[in-house]
């Protein structure tokens, strides 16, 4: 079934291409050390550094930094389908602290797509494995896109 593997290779590379020039003008995300991981159609893995200047009062990662980076996740992997779409709706449960010194994963999963709309799973973990927050996203196509 070579057809088949050259489809799923030419769907993959479009995946990868329209991902990384996202990537490449979001400002909020470079800024940040935000750097792609595995890309796939649907499938999304972004990894972050964290840096002190993202630790709050308590010493642990501000839950605003895994929103964004778990937000980020939602874009990339809508875009991995060709869907340029923005956040309508977002919900995030955190479930354990991280602290410095370590490094932040977020794998984007989505779930499924409607009309303009899809919905997301991103689940964020330390470079250890350490299950943080969980995140579901539901976003719209763009209409316009500049």
């Amino acid at each position: 079934m070579p057809e088949v593997d050259l489809l799923l290779d030419e769907q993959a590379l479009r995946a990868s291409r329209l991902v990384t020039s996202l990537q490449e003008s979001d400002p909020a995300a470079l800024s940040l050390g935000i750097k792609l991981g595995d890309i796939s159609p649907g499938r999304v893995t972004l990894e972050q550094p964290i840096r002190p200047e993202m630790l709050n009062g308590h010493g642990i990662v501000h839950g605003g930094y895994l929103f964004l980076l778990a937000d980020t996740a939602f874009a990339y992997c809508c875009a991995s389908l060709g869907r340029l779409s923005v956040t309508r709706n977002a919900e995030i449960a955190f479930i354990a602290a991280a602290h410095g010194g370590t490094a932040l994963t977020a794998t984007a999963a989505i779930r499924t797509t409607y009309g303009r709309n899809s919905i997301c799973d991103i689940s964020i973990t330390t470079d250890h494995g350490k299950l943080l927050a969980e995140f579901r996203g539901t976003g719209s196509v763009m209409s316009t896109v500049k």
